[in-house]
């Protein structure tokens, strides 16, 4: 019997849309994940609708203040609830091979800024933002924005 080898989500393509905009030259790290409820209480309504864990939207960044920035985004829209759709493989278009996975997110606090002496690599700030609901996987019908990857290295 022949051992499946499964495609793999590497560190090499991204799409990360946040309001119609493809930020992923800006992006070091990303993760959208379920955690627990942090509601005191559970009801039977909210365990029937599978409300009993929410989803977050975080990462890493690079600081930039170009006007077109991740950064720049995320300091003029903070508590601004926006779309966002992610695409693992950084592929335009989503497939059944390589889905995006899209919904509303709640832009937290402002960014970070900072420096440090002697660093050549750049500084970078962390981010972590509610997600409305659990994302949505598509296969179809799911496009990246403007600046997306597979455009900007054609």
């Amino acid at each position: 019997m022949a051992v499946p080898v499964r495609k793999r989500i590497l560190g090499k393509k991204l799409g990360l849309v946040i309001d119609g905009k493809d930020y992923w030259a800006d992006i070091a790290k990303w993760e959208l994940k379920a955690s627990s409820s942090d509601k005191d209480i559970v009801t039977f309504a909210d365990a029937q609708g599978g409300n009993t864990s929410k989803w977050a939207l975080s990462g890493e960044a690079i600081q930039s203040l170009d006007t077109d920035s991740f950064w720049s985004k995320v300091w003029n829209s903070v508590g601004k609830t926006v779309d966002y759709i992610v695409a693992p493989y950084g592929n335009k278009t989503a497939t059944s091979d390589a889905p995006h996975f899209t919904g509303k997110v709640t832009i937290g606090s402002a960014p970070s800024i900072s420096g440090e002496a002697g660093d050549e690599k750049g500084s970078t700030f962390s981010f972590e933002w509610d997600c409305d609901g659990k994302p949505s996987m598509k296969t179809t019908g799911s496009t990246l924005g403007a600046g997306n990857m597979e455009e900007a290295l054609a």
